[in-house]
């Protein structure tokens, strides 16, 4: 129970509480929150249902930032529910390559060691080269855009 005594100077805030298996009234120090109106003010204990007003809007931000990358890591594709990873090669020797979808620039080639799949080139176009047909279309274009001009 608070109770105030009188000491020169001005009234102290007491509780009374249990002290070396006695009761006593001492001087105690705690938080609480002050509400009303200037002249009217009353204080509060802090307690789970009154808790300490905090604003940290740095804090926010911080952890704001943390939780997105918790969520999406950089690197983490989702789509396959695993890390992505950009390595490099420092050997100049990958080994083993399954499967390649789509390749989009080959600056050089230096050496291709066995080409098998040829009978898929030439299989496409009737077994003439590769080439051929490339050839024909280039000479229609020519007929078609520089004959008529030949006078």
């Amino acid at each position: 129970m608070p109770d105030n005594f009188s000491l020169p100077g001005g009234n102290v805030a007491t509780r009374e509480v249990a002290y070396s298996g006695q009761t006593a009234a001492l001087q105690t120090v705690s938080l609480a929150t002050v509400s009303g109106l200037d002249d009217f003010k009353v204080a509060t204990d802090l307690s789970a249902d009154n808790p300490l007003p905090v604003a940290d809007y740095r804090t926010q931000d911080t952890l704001s930032g943390v939780l997105s990358l918790l969520q999406s890591p950089m690197g983490f594709d989702r789509n396959q529910g695993r890390g992505r990873v950009t390595a490099v090669l420092e050997s100049g020797i990958l080994t083993t390559v399954q499967t390649v979808n789509t390749v989009t620039t080959v600056s050089t080639v230096t050496t291709v060691n066995a080409l098998t799949a040829l009978a898929n080139i030439t299989g496409l176009i009737g077994n003439y080269q590769a080439n051929q047909l490339t050839w024909g279309q280039n000479q229609a274009a020519w007929a078609l855009c520089v004959r008529p001009r030949i006078t």
